[in-house]
Order: structure tokens, then C-alpha cells, then sequence
């Protein structure tokens, strides 16, 4: 396990020691230059430390505070753009009603996993800056994780919504995003150190390996017993067997520390049994 710490663990202590925190207003001012480069057509403003006003072309008006934001800033200075993509992606800027329909690439549908309370929590930001805004394109995994469809385009990832998907039937929704992912995702990396091996696909959709049955079922991931995986954050996944006890104690190690981290998912274990990744033990 030893290598576990020294590459994940250690390199987020080394990162975040070697990058120069932004103070609070320096840290606004790097939201707005990157809000303004995603919103184009929309009036960004800062109202103070850590608050922003962003009036869209008809009027409306969104505030954003980045109370929340910054703290994760700080436990990971050197994922700061990362960081920023990410609650982008998450909000939409205040456009009114609008005639312009942009088409939608389905080529760059893709499924991302997620844990229930991270969906709670964005269910309830959208619908305190829009309370009739269209519900998120989602759809159960297990009773822990959700699948949420995105648009992984060049310059951010967003989540779609319900409305942006119309046309495309739900049966075939998963199928034609699974499709994207295989093609967008990056070389499927894993290492292993006997007991715990760790998988990597990217920054974006480590978890969404759980996706691809393939991958778990062609005999290329070797363990004692049924396959165990934890998916502490998005980038990230460990995997062991139900049956090795001295791999799922340091994988309930890792997962402590990982999930700390600003890209956190769930510190849930997951075996797959009988085609499909359900919840390990009492964790």
C-alpha cells in the first residue's frame, strides 16, 4: 500500500505546499476572468470578497457566492482551474426566455457517476436561482450512486437537463452515452501493489469506469474473492477482493484520506455481484 500513499496522497500534500494560495479577492477575481470567458454574453461583476453578481442580457440577475468555493481552493491550490470548471459546469448563467435553440452534440453525451447527496445539494442550488428550472438528466445506479448525463465539450463539462435531451429516447440514452465515453475517455491506467490495485481514466470519469462491465468482467482485474471498488473521488478508483481483508483494510484507509479531498465522492464500498456494483459491508 505504501506506493498508494506515496503517489495519490503525497502528491496532493506536495501540490497544495508548493502552490501559492490566492487571498479571497485574488481568488474572486480569477472566478470572473474564467466566469466571463464561459458566459460571454453575460454582465459579470464583483460585489465583494468572494461574491459575484452576473446580469444576464435580458436583465436577470444570478449571485453567486464563493463562500463555499474557496475553502476547497485552499485544501488544493494547484486545482484551481479544475475547481472553477467544476461549479461552472454546475450553474447556468441568468438568461431569460430565449427562441435560440442550440443543437445538441450527442456525440459528447456522456454518463458521469455521482453519490446521491452531491445531487441533492446541486438539485437545491438550481432550484433556489431557478425555481422552474428543468430537473437534471438523471438516473438511478445503485441506492448510493446516480448516473448524470453531461456535455463534455472542449472547454467545460455541463450537466444536462431533462429539457436538453429531448429527442433522445431514455432506452437509448445510456447506451449512446456509454458509446461517447468509451470513445472521449482516456487509456485506462491500473496499478496495483497486491493487495489494492488503483485505476485512473483521466480527471472526469475515474467513477464512471463502474460503467463499463467490460472492464470487470474480462478477467483483467484479479482478485480473492468478489471485486470490491471505492470511488473516494471522481478521478480515482480502488479496487480489491471481498475475500483479501488486509487489501480492504488499506483500501478503508485510502478512502478516508482521498475523500478529503476538493473532488471527494463517497467513502462507500461497492462489490459487483451478478452484473451490477451494489454497496460492501456497512460502510
Amino acid at each position: 500500500m505504501r506506493w498508494l500513499f506515496a503517489v495519490v496522497i503525497g502528491s496532493f500534500l506536495l501540490c497544495a505546499a508548493q502552490a501559492e494560495t490566492l487571498a479571497p479577492q485574488a481568488f474572486t477575481e480569477t472566478f470572473v476572468q474564467r466566469l466571463k470567458a464561459a458566459w460571454p454574453d453575460t454582465k459579470v461583476t464583483i460585489k465583494g470578497n468572494l461574491v459575484v453578481q452576473a446580469e444576464g442580457p435580458n436583465g436577470r440577475i444570478l449571485n453567486i457566492s464563493l463562500a463555499n468555493l474557496y475553502p476547497r481552493y485552499q485544501s488544493n491550490p494547484d486545482g484551481l482551474n479544475e475547481l472553477i470548471r467544476d461549479y461552472v459546469s454546475k450553474i447556468s448563467p441568468p438568461r431569460g426566455p430565449s427562441t435560440e435553440t442550440v443543437a445538441l452534440d450527442r456525440t459528447r453525451v456522456v454518463p458521469v457517476i455521482k453519490d446521491r447527496p452531491w445531487l441533492d445539494e446541486i438539485r437545491g442550488k438550481v432550484l433556489a436561482q431557478t425555481p422552474n428550472a428543468p430537473d437534471l438528466a438523471v438516473e438511478d445506479f445503485n441506492r448510493e450512486l446516480v448516473i448524470v448525463y453531461a456535455l463534455d465539450d472542449p472547454n467545460r463539462m455541463r450537466y444536462l437537463t431533462t429539457e436538453d435531451l429531448t429527442g433522445i429516447a431514455r432506452d437509448d440514452l445510456r447506451t449512446l452515452a456509454l458509446k461517447n465515453l468509451i470513445r472521449i475517455m482516456p487509456k485506462i491506467e491500473m496499478r496495483s501493489d497486491g493487495n489494492v490495485s488503483m485505476m485512473t481514466a483521466g480527471g472526469d470519469y475515474g467513477a464512471s469506469l463502474l460503467l463499463l462491465d467490460n472492464v470487470w468482467t474480462d478477467g483483467q482485474v484479479k482478485v480473492k474473492g468478489d471485486i470490491v471498488v471505492a470511488i473516494p473521488a471522481r478521478d480515482v478508483v480502488l479496487v480489491t477482493g471481498s475475500q483479501n481483508r488486509t487489501g480492504l483494510k488499506q483500501m478503508r484507509e485510502a478512502v478516508a484520506k482521498l475523500a478529503e479531498g476538493p473532488y471527494r465522492l463517497t467513502t462507500a464500498l461497492f462489490v459487483y455481484r451478478k452484473g451490477r456494483f451494489v454497496k460492501f459491508g456497512k460502510d
